[in-house]
């Protein structure tokens, strides 16, 4: 028993006189950039920050002799997954060392901190939309960086996903028309999905539900307005099936159009 607090002491004295400790105890300001470099380049980037911290604290501006410095301190927070500390480091960081030999990656870890940063396209996308004008920042400035695919693939990926909630709250409306019968508003709003997507992947959804809400406008009509609108709800059909004739939809899409020529013939024998 006595051994194992002898060793347990003796490894407490040792930690305590680890060079983090005496750096985290000292002013001298060049020791403590020393130490944490060291651990640094040991990939201890959360202890490195503890240091970098009490630098930034002591010296209180970005100077142009600790440019090197605050590299790695952005660059820390970035490799301890720390996304919304190393966004803020790396925006300083371009803003106030704008000449730096490392502008190509500090830019591209900006960006790529935001894209970590973005929510699901259920919730908020004001990161999303940061992280995309950051890319197209990133990719204009460097056009054949070694980052480039990269970027332009995380690029991709935010912009699919300001789509996908566009896509979702138009197609919102679709949903709600059960309960508030306002299937025109459905319509319009998929109509302006289409309009500001027009390469859109959610195309065959976005025509199929423009089609499935003038469906259930026109059978749900009063007498006056029926015919005019299956005959519309016919011809958003055609664009479907013109658009994907082997769409997923189709199944249920021609039981509709079925419905709505039976509907129609009570009108031919007027």
């Amino acid at each position: 028993m006595k051994h194992i607090s002898y060793v347990f002491f003796t490894a407490l004295v040792l930690a305590s006189c680890s060079p983090l400790q005496k750096a985290l105890k000292v002013d001298d300001t060049a020791y403590k950039n020393e130490v944490a470099d060291q651990l640094y380049e040991k990939g201890k980037y959360k202890q490195a920050i503890r240091l970098y911290e009490q630098i930034e604290a002591k010296e209180g501006a970005w100077r142009p002799n600790l440019q090197s410095m605050f590299y790695k301190y952005s660059k820390s927070y970035y490799n301890s997954r720390k996304w919304e500390a190393s966004d803020k480091m790396f925006q300083k960081f371009n803003l106030v060392y704008f000449t730096s030999p490392n502008r190509e990656e500090t830019m591209f870890l900006e960006a790529k901190s935001a894209y970590e940063l973005s929510e699901s396209f259920t919730l908020d996308q004001h990161i999303t939309y940061e992280g995309i004008n950051k890319f197209e920042a990133f990719i204009s400035a460097f056009p054949e960086s070694q980052y480039s695919e990269e970027a332009n693939k995380n690029l991709r990926e935010l912009k699919e996903k300001i789509e996908r909630k566009a896509f979702e709250s138009a197609r919102l409306y679709n949903k709600i028309g059960e309960y508030t019968r306002d299937y025109n508003a459905a319509i319009v709003a998929l109509d302006n999905f289409l309009l500001d997507y027009p390469g859109t992947v959610y195309k065959t959804d976005a025509l199929y539900y423009k089609f499935d809400s003038a469906y259930k406008l026109s059978i749900n009509s009063v007498y006056s307005k029926m015919e005019e609108r299956i005959k519309n709800a016919l011809s958003l059909y055609d664009d479907l099936i013109t658009f994907d004739p082997n769409t997923k939809y189709k199944e249920d899409a021609d039981r509709m159009v079925e419905r709505l020529n039976k509907e129609l013939q009570q009108f031919s024998t007027k």
